[in-house]
C-alpha cells in the first residue's frame, strides 16, 4: 500500500485553478478575487455534516456548532487495488457483499474537497435559514450560532437541520444534527477503536483489514454497559477517535446497528492516504483538544472518560484528570494488552490519583465498574 497518494492530485488542482483564473481574466476580475469567488454546490457535489453539540443558553435558545465537509466523489481504482494488494485481498474473488463493503469504506478517501462552495442551513420545524461560510481549500465550513429551540413539550435531545443549495430547493439533500447537551449532568467521552469496536490498532495490517474489509465487530458487553449509563437523566455520549472523518458514515452505522447510545462524533480531519494512520502525537493532540473543548463548553457537567490500553488513552486521560480533578468522575480503561491493574504502566500513569477514580476493565469482567445511577 502506498501512503503517498494524496486525495488532491497537484495536476488536477492546477488545472481547476487555471480554469477559474482564465474565466476571471475574461471577466476583468483580479486573480485573487476569482479564487475567493463562492458559488452554490453543483449537482455532483455533496456535504457531510458531523454530529456536533448544542448548548442551551440562559434565554432558552440553543447555541449550536455546525461542521461540514464539501466534496465531490471520485473513483480511483488504482488506490483501491494498491490497498487490496497490501492487505492480501483479491477484489475479483470477494463476495458481492464484501466487495460492496470495501468500496463503501474507501469511497470518501477518493473524494475531491471543494473550495469556495456555499450551502444554507435550515433548522427543522422552523423558518430559520442561515448561510454557512464559503468552504476552504480543504472543503471545510464551520459555523457557531444561536437559534430558537424547537417548540415541543418533550425534552429535545437532538437539534435537526438540513442543507439546501438554492432558494427554490425544497427537498433536503444533506441532513445533519447536533446533540443537545444540558448544562448539568454526566458526559461519557468514549474512544471507539478497541474500546467499543474490535480494531486491533497495534497490528497495522489487521487494523486496516478490520477497518476496510471486515464487518465491524462490537467489543463484548460495552453496548449494554453504555445503555445502562444512558438511563440516567441528562447523560450524554461523545464518541472521540483518531479515525479519519471519511469513516464517519460507517462508524455511525456501527453505533446505531449495535445499539450503542447515539452521541456526538469527534473524528480526526484527514484528506490524504498519507495521514490515514496518525502519528502518536497527532492522535494525542486531537483527543486532548476535543476533551478540552467539551470541558470548556460545558463547565457544570461531570465527565467519565472511557478508552482502552492499546495506545495512549490511559496516559491522555490521566493528564486530563490532573488538570481537571473536580470535573472527572472516573476513568475506565478496557484492557486489550493483558497487563492488569497492577502493571507498572498503570501504577506510573495513575500515580497520585485516588484508585477509586480509575478502573481497568479486564476481558473476563462482567460488571461495569461504575454505578449506573446516582
Amino acid at each position: 500500500m502506498s501512503d503517498d497518494s494524496p486525495i488532491h492530485p497537484p495536476a488536477l488542482q492546477l488545472k481547476r485553478r487555471s480554469v477559474v483564473m482564465g474565466a476571471a481574466l475574461l471577466a476583468g476580475l483580479a486573480p485573487m478575487q476569482a479564487l475567493r469567488a463562492a458559488e452554490p454546490l453543483e449537482a455532483d457535489e455533496e456535504a457531510l455534516f458531523m454530529p456536533g453539540t448544542a448548548r442551551p443558553t440562559a434565554d432558552g435558545r440553543l447555541e449550536v456548532d455546525i461542521h461540514a465537509w464539501i466534496f465531490e466523489r471520485e473513483r480511483r481504482w488504482g488506490l483501491d487495488a494498491a490497498l487490496a494488494r497490501y492487505l492480501g485481498l483479491n477484489l475479483k474473488k470477494l463476495s458481492p457483499t464484501a466487495r460492496l463493503r470495501f468500496n463503501q469504506r474507501t469511497a470518501l478517501f477518493h473524494a475531491e474537497s471543494e473550495e469556495g462552495k456555499l450551502i444554507d442551513i435550515v433548522f427543522d420545524g422552523t423558518q430559520t435559514r442561515v448561510k454557512m461560510p464559503a468552504s476552504t481549500a480543504d472543503g471545510r465550513t464551520n459555523l457557531r450560532l444561536v437559534v430558537d429551540a424547537p417548540r415541543t413539550t418533550a425534552p429535545v435531545q437532538w437539534l435537526q437541520f438540513h442543507g439546501v443549495t438554492g432558494p427554490g430547493e425544497l427537498i433536503p439533500r444533506f441532513r445533519g444534527q447536533a446533540l443537545v447537551v444540558p448544562a448539568e449532568g454526566v458526559s461519557v467521552i468514549s474512544d471507539i477503536d478497541d474500546t467499543i469496536k474490535r480494531t486491533q490498532v497495534r497490528d497495522r495490517r489487521e487494523m486496516l483489514l478490520n477497518t476496510f474489509a471486515r464487518r465491524f465487530e462490537a467489543a463484548p458487553r460495552m453496548a449494554a454497559y453504555y445503555r445502562a449509563l444512558a438511563q440516567v437523566p441528562d447523560t450524554r455520549f461523545h464518541y472521540l477517535s483518531a479515525s479519519p472523518m471519511q469513516l464517519y458514515p460507517a462508524l455511525a452505522d456501527f453505533v446505531r446497528d449495535n445499539d450503542f447510545p447515539a452521541g456526538s462524533m469527534h473524528l480526526r480531519e484527514s484528506t490524504t492516504w498519507r495521514t490515514l494512520i496518525p502519528g502518536a502525537e497527532d492522535s494525542r493532540a486531537h483527543k486532548l483538544g476535543v476533551i478540552d473543548r467539551l470541558l470548556t463548553e460545558f463547565p457544570q457537567r461531570r465527565f467519565v472518560l472511557v478508552g482502552d490500553s492499546g495506545e495512549a488513552d490511559p496516559e491522555i486521560y490521566a493528564q486530563v484528570w490532573r488538570a481537571n480533578p473536580q470535573r472527572i468522575d472516573s476513568i475506565v480503561i478496557r484492557d486489550v494488552t493483558d497487563e492488569g491493574r497492577r502493571a507498572d504502566r498503570y501504577r506510573a500513569t495513575f500515580e497520585g490519583i485516588d484508585p477509586v477514580h480509575w478502573h481497568i476493565l479486564m476481558p473476563d469482567t462482567t460488571a461495569w465498574p461504575l454505578q449506573a445511577s446516582r
